[in-house]
């Protein structure tokens, strides 16, 4: 079961790096109702702590891919990096929705960001479930 959260967490990751990098080339920043938008500029300089409107934040995403290597690769995998895991894929599933590019994927379907944005979505829900699930 731990080394399928921490597949699970490569393949989110895997998405969402590719979301980063879809979102540095088009200039989306996070878009949240309530926030003010942020200029390109000032996405590239705090995606580390605020992410943009296809990914996580950077750190996040390093913990990810920490969690989830560890997961992968450890002859006795960490509880701790499930339940992490676990923690990320409850944020994210709570961020998809809240970004306006993942609302209007659903409305609009397009090639190349819905599979980012659903995927996204349905991986992280499903670390949330799963990461949480490990050891009881």
């Amino acid at each position: 079961m731990m080394r399928i959260v921490g597949a699970i967490g490569v393949a989110q990751l895997v998405l969402g790096i590719l979301g980063l990098r879809k979102a540095y080339r088009e200039g989306l920043p996070g878009d949240v109702p309530g926030v003010r938008i942020r200029s390109v500029d000032e996405m590239r300089r705090r995606r580390w702590i605020e992410g943009t409107s296809l990914s996580a934040p950077t750190a996040m995403l390093a913990v990810q891919g920490a969690a989830s290597v560890a997961l992968l690769v450890a002859p006795k995998p960490p509880v701790l990096a499930a339940r992490v895991l676990g923690v990320l894929g409850a944020i994210m599933s709570i961020g998809y929705p809240i970004e306006r590019v993942w609302r209007e994927s659903l409305v609009t379907p397009d090639r190349e960001t819905t599979p980012l944005t659903v995927g996204g979505f349905l991986l992280a829900l499903k670390l949330a479930v799963l990461g949480w699930s490990v050891g009881r």
